[in-house]
């Protein structure tokens, strides 16, 4: 359960603070948030299937 709530929660969290630089007009510092948000949530999937993937061959043998 903390881990559907901790998503929601993020996620609003985010959602909020690029809704306040977007209201602010600060158009720059929102898009960098969202490009470096995307980046590093692609780059944290990335990591982890390739540690559950290293995982999964070394409890196979």
């Amino acid at each position: 359960m903390t881990g559907i709530c901790g998503g929601f929660t993020t996620f609003s969290m985010f959602s909020l603070e690029t809704f306040l630089l977007v209201q602010s007009g600060n158009w720059p510092a929102a898009g960098l948030s969202i490009g470096a948000s995307i980046v590093t949530w692609l780059g944290a999937v990335w990591l982890g299937h390739m540690s559950a993937s290293r995982l999964n061959r070394l409890g196979g043998h």
